[in-house]
């Protein structure tokens, strides 16, 4: 039994335009909660919330994160023995979408694994540049614990967007088109990253008309599969600050940043996805993504994940 009441809970934000927001309103609910801000680097900021905290299992809140069950960090949650090295992933709903997986999500940590990351900008392995998942005994948890409201402004919605698109080209930390070169790439993908993520993919390149600056984030998601899948895109890149800023306000925000142009290259991309992916995605208006959400339920994925 992990005593979640004698957990550190630790909220980690960089630049979220409403983490503010959302860190009083755990505060409130949870005053013991701890900050970690302005941390450049995944690997860095999650490190220094490992040094942040002193008990022995941490819990560590994206700034994102709206939580809607803080009462369920003061209960206990039970593992086996086996388990209590991994590191437990709660599902997130994501308001753009409806989505509800672990990106984003709550997560309780050993702390001696937060202390030893080596993940993003740090990694040491290859498969670690993007996500820590694949190189940390990793386990899902399908309970939603919070929601992730990552479109406050068009700056936040498309880099949520555009890591998602790229994140789904990959499984253990390798693209689709390495793991299977000898096949058509449309072939490729739903074989590498399996049917959840395949389905998440498509999601996140369809749905969210309905949410303010949701355009943004499929036009994110729209571009980040096309670069990843299509033009060489080097992953790692989603994990450098540096580099994000650069290419939103060098190249995305003055050429895209008027609704007509954007929507038709939103289009574009989507017919591109199409045709060279055959990814079956949709152009949906407002109305269209609100009735997706309420009637969909994806797949879920429970369990320790693959590590390699």
């Amino acid at each position: 039994m992990i005593e979640l009441s004698d957990c550190d809970v630790v909220f980690m934000s960089f630049d979220e335009p409403n983490a503010d927001n959302n860190f009083e309103q755990l505060q409130d609910a949870l005053p013991r909660v701890k900050r970690v801000h302005g941390v450049v680097g995944f690997d860095a900021a999650h490190r220094q919330a490992g040094e942040t905290a002193t008990s022995r299992h941490v819990i560590t809140i994206d700034a994102d994160n709206l939580v809607i069950d803080p009462g369920f960090m003061n209960g206990g949650f039970e593992v086996s023995a086996r388990d209590l090295g991994s590191v437990f992933s709660f599902s997130a709903r994501n308001v753009l979408n409806g989505l509800e997986y672990g990106n984003g999500g709550v997560k309780i940590w050993p702390r001696t694994a937060l202390l030893a990351l080596r993940s993003h900008e740090n990694a040491g392995r290859t498969e670690a540049a993007v996500d820590f998942c694949w190189t940390v005994p990793y386990f899902q948890v399908n309970r939603v614990l919070s929601e992730v409201h990552m479109t406050t402004t068009p700056a936040q919605a498309f880099r949520g967007g555009f890591r998602e698109g790229v994140k789904f080209n990959l499984a253990g930390g390798s693209l689709a088109y390495q793991a299977f070169p000898n096949i058509p790439k449309a072939e490729a993908l739903p074989k590498h990253i399996g049917k959840a993520n395949y389905e998440r993919l498509r999601v996140w390149c369809s749905v969210g008309a309905d949410i303010e600056n949701g355009d943004w984030a499929l036009f994110g998601a729209r571009l980040g599969c096309v670069m990843t899948a299509l033009d060489g895109f080097d992953p790692a890149l989603v994990a450098d600050y540096a580099w994000f800023q650069s290419f939103w306000e060098t190249e995305i925000f003055p050429t895209w940043s008027d609704e007509r142009t954007r929507a038709d290259r939103i289009r574009t991309l989507g017919t591109q996805l199409n045709d060279e992916l055959e990814l079956h995605i949709a152009d949906l208006d407002a109305d269209a993504s609100l009735f997706v959400k309420s009637v969909f339920r994806g797949k879920r994925a429970y369990g320790p994940m693959e590590v390699v």
